[in-house]
């Protein structure tokens, strides 16, 4: 299935529906540099390895599963014999598009298009509730209530939410910017025009053809430097470079792929793009402030949970803020 294919974009969901659509299990760390995700896994695992045997694991707004997989780990590992299952409100088959952890991902179950605002679970069914950056993008309270709901009495949560102050915040904002400078350029109408105009003229070899082969070339290039000058002072270019990278490679397949087929793939590359503005700008939205999470602690105090502890989550060498981490356990009276 072509990336942007298969779903409308005028689905609510539709950005995420496309992004998971790729080998990876995260969402948000990537844009980090190397080394972001290891005290967030750590953490986890030490969550996932305080539950007991045969533990039944819930993961709210669970994606390609980054952090039921780190469940899985220590089912292995421990001989815990793990039950896990993972709901998303968008269309997702982790088993089908993320073979970097295809062993994995056979070990749990996934719900797709399923609302964590109204979980098709039984009252006390799991041991444990886990969510990471997830649980803000839903109605929250909802979805607290529907966690409390299916998380036995002694059972406990931890949930890893976007702040408001956080560097994934200021970097999904630049990457949004970028993103959006991109789409109204004429890029991708240029690389369109390459293809079609270079194929013509290696077909009928006319001077006039290859004249207009070249000066869509020219106009190709000029689109490249002006995009580059924008962004020559950002201090990521993660997801300018990988989106040139794509660009710059779709003329070199003419010899391979029919001329339909190319310009396909230049529609598809501007969906994905198209996609990922949106998702970064839903991420911007959701996260959340002192105010908000501290409410959250209230809410869940309300709803039955004690222990409730809410801390800063970082991780890089400069101990970047990355989020709340926000967990404990519901009440057993």
């Amino acid at each position: 299935m072509a990336p942007g294919s298969g779903q409308r974009q005028d689905d609510a969901l539709w950005e995420w529906s496309v992004f998971w659509r790729s080998d990876q299990l995260q969402s948000c760390m990537p844009a980090i540099e190397p080394g972001y995700s290891d005290p967030l896994v750590s953490t986890w695992r030490d969550f996932f390895g305080a539950l007991p045997v045969g533990a039944r694991i819930l993961d709210l707004g669970s994606g390609n599963g980054s952090v039921a997989t780190q469940a899985v780990v220590v089912s292995r590992e421990a001989s815990k014999r793990f039950s896990i299952h993972g709901v998303d409100l968008a269309e997702i088959d982790p088993s089908r598009y993320v073979t970097s952890a295809a062993d994995l991902l056979q070990e749990i179950t996934f719900h797709s298009r399923t609302p964590m605002e109204n979980l098709p679970f039984a009252d006390n069914y799991f041991d444990a509730v886990a969510s990471q950056y997830a649980l803000e993008y839903s109605q929250i309270e909802k979805s607290l209530t529907e966690a409390m709901r299916v998380v036995r009495a002694g059972g406990s949560f931890r949930f890893l939410l976007h702040a408001d102050d956080g560097v994934l915040k200021s970097r999904c904002q630049l990457q949004r910017q970028q993103a959006e400078t991109i789409l109204s350029s004429s890029l991708f109408a240029r690389v369109s025009d390459v293809l079609k105009n270079v194929v013509a003229a290696e077909r009928t070899r006319m001077p006039e053809t290859q004249k207009t082969a070249e000066e869509s070339i020219t106009a190709l290039k000029t689109a490249f430097d002006e995009l580059e000058n924008k962004f020559a002072s950002d201090d990521n270019r993660d997801l300018v470079d990988n989106l040139f990278a794509a660009v710059r490679q779709l003329p070199a397949l003419r010899k391979s792929y029919e001329l339909k087929t190319l310009l396909g793939m230049v529609d598809d590359t501007g969906k994905l793009l198209l996609a990922q503005a949106k998702r970064l700008q839903a991420m911007e939205r959701a996260a959340l402030d002192d105010a908000a999470t501290t409410e959250l602690v209230e809410r869940l105090r309300d709803m039955g949970a004690t222990d409730v502890t809410l801390e800063r989550a970082t991780a890089g060498e400069g101990g970047n803020c990355v989020g709340y981490w926000l967990y404990g356990e519901k009440a057993t009276g």
